[in-house]
């Protein structure tokens, strides 16, 4: 009997050992035991039992025992802790402990859910970190910097992305060799910081989502090679993740109702030279691949004819009004109905210095007056016909924006520096039409720009020389809707995002006026930030949903 007592004397001192804080830790009690068998409630227990079972507070953070003498003329009295100094504790999705502490900062996105997209930014986000928060680590030559602000100078390369106030997330990876920075931002609204601990998150449901990135790498001891990729697009979360595109995709207020009525306007390209002009020779409409010249006939106005063809010059302009309800289906046709349709194309046949601008009733500002926007330029200031040719385009509203561009730098090569840079440029459109959700008709016009400079520094001389090719639609920017879903396409300073901001005197603010900054970054609308990061995924089916759901998420804990 005595041996028996013995062992379990030393069973339980070995349980009744002082342990490090367990990662499980519950309103004040760390407890590492799981149990198999039924579930018992701790706070139910009474003290007499209660005390066996659980690890009583004091003993554990303080090394208090029942047996202690307490003496503090050496180790001086500490005071009691609040036992929520330290947070509360967090739980991934699948309900397994993270860490304890304050969510900063939370961007979630679920599909397909409605009004998926959520960032909540807690107060702390201002008043602990001023709107802005870098984690940063280091092993021998790796270094690595995640940011979350919304005032980040980031700047990628000249012709791809460079702001100095960006909203969003940056992550930044470098070693000697190689360097990596990776952004993301939910563009169209950034969210506000929450008034109180409890306040809700900024949803959205139909919303324009920046990705970046830019990779470079050390070639030898002279030359870097780096990629660059940019790219915004609208995105919804009412569909599932798979469904959307990085081309983008129209939803709420931009996909309601249906096209109809198309306005193509052409103008000259050089107003101010009074010579040459825009010359429109023929016009040709096709709805889903086939011709309706003959049923859908425009209402031409506008410009000067001469012989069989009409010239717009100076300020004269030539519209043709499409009255797309007048379709009328043939026997080639698959549809119909107008309100079936899913790609619009229009032909016209152009010579000189000509420009082509295009609306619908789709395309307004807030008064519902249709903005035009180009789709076709001439290369070139043409005057002797000699580029007459038949043009086809697709009609749509813009979705996305991207940008992939390849650059090279050579440091001191015999006394040289030269820098080169190339640019690809994607603009995307899908076709408006409530019916269709998904894989909606898709166009895109495409530009580049290049530019390459060489510097020789001979003290009190330096010499720099410059060549470069912008093509006149390479464009930097993306249409980003409002917190009801709308695009009004003439207002710049609230639905434009721009990826190269007007920035001459590289100052704190850019040199226009846009919805990411002004007013909003002087109040720094920006909060929540981390120290520690946690990012989830998960992929669950419902037998409430018929597709399954994917969780992306991004939080700041701290």
């Amino acid at each position: 009997m005595k041996r028996r007592t013995f062992a379990l004397l030393i069973c339980l001192f070995a349980w009744i050992t002082p342990q490090e804080a367990s990662a499980q830790r519950a309103t004040g009690y760390d407890n590492p035991y799981y149990t198999t068998g039924a579930e018992v409630s701790p706070a139910t227990l009474v003290p007499s039992v209660r005390k066996w079972y659980l690890p009583q507070r004091l003993y554990s953070l303080y090394d208090w025992r029942q047996e202690q003498y307490s003496n503090y003329a050496r180790d001086h009295y500490e005071r009691y802790t609040d036992v929520f100094l330290e947070g509360s504790p967090f739980y991934d999705v699948y309900g397994d402990y993270i860490t304890q502490g304050w969510l900063v900062y939370d961007w979630t996105e679920d599909y397909p859910e409605d009004n998926g997209s959520i960032i909540t930014k807690n107060p702390r986000f201002r008043s602990w970190f001023n709107n802005l928060l870098v984690s940063s680590s280091h092993s021998g030559q790796f270094y690595s910097a995640l940011m979350v602000g919304d005032g980040i100078r980031t700047a990628l390369t000249p012709l791809t992305f460079s702001k100095p106030r960006f909203d969003g997330i940056q992550w930044d990876l470098i070693t000697d060799k190689y360097a990596l920075t990776m952004l993301s931002s939910r563009v169209s609204n950034t969210g506000e910081i929450s008034s109180s601990e409890v306040g809700g998150g900024v949803q959205a449901n139909t919303f324009t989502t920046l990705m970046a990135a830019r990779g470079r790498v050390q070639v030898g001891d002279f030359a870097a090679l780096g990629a660059t990729f940019v790219n915004a697009a609208h995105r919804n979360s009412n569909l599932p993740f798979g469904d959307n595109s990085l081309s983008g995709l129209l939803s709420g207020p931009m996909n309601s109702d249906f096209v109809r009525s198309i306005v193509v306007r052409i103008s000259d390209d050089s107003p101010e030279d009074g010579e040459g002009g825009a010359l429109l020779s023929r016009w040709r409409i096709f709805i889903d691949g086939v011709e309706h010249t003959g049923d859908i006939v425009p209402v031409v106005e506008g410009g000067i004819r001469r012989g069989g063809a009409i010239v717009a010059s100076g300020t004269d302009v030539i519209t043709l009004t499409y009255n797309i309800e007048d379709f009328s289906p043939s026997t080639e046709d698959a549809i119909d109905d107008f309100r079936e349709i899913k790609r619009i194309e229009i032909g016209l046949v152009l010579a000189n210095d000509y420009k082509v601008e295009v609306t619908s009733n789709k395309q307004t500002n807030n008064l519902g007056t249709p903005v035009f926007l180009p789709v076709l330029r001439a290369a070139g200031n043409v005057k002797d016909g000699s580029n007459q040719a038949f043009h086809r385009f697709s009609y749509g509203l813009p979705t996305g924006t991207r940008m992939l561009g390849f650059d090279l730098a050579i440091a001191d090569l015999q006394g040289f520096d030269f820098r080169g840079e190339f640019v690809r440029n994607f603009q995307y459109r899908r076709f408006p039409n409530e019916n269709v959700a998904k894989d909606q008709t898709l166009a895109t016009n495409e530009a580049q720009a290049l530019y390459a400079t060489a510097q020789k520094r001979n003290y009190p001389y330096t010499f720099f020389a410059e060549v470069f090719s912008i093509d006149s639609d390479y464009s930097t920017r993306a249409f980003m809707p409002n917190a009801e879903g709308h695009v009004y396409y003439d207002n710049e300073q609230r639905h434009l995002y721009e990826f190269v901001d007007d920035n001459d005197d590289q100052d704190e603010l850019p040199d226009w006026t846009r919805r990411t900054f002004g007013s909003r970054v002087n109040t720094r609308q920006g909060q929540q930030l981390l120290t520690r990061t946690t990012t989830t995924s998960r992929i669950s089916t419902a037998t409430s949903t018929p597709s399954p759901t994917t969780r992306s998420r991004f939080c700041a804990l701290i």
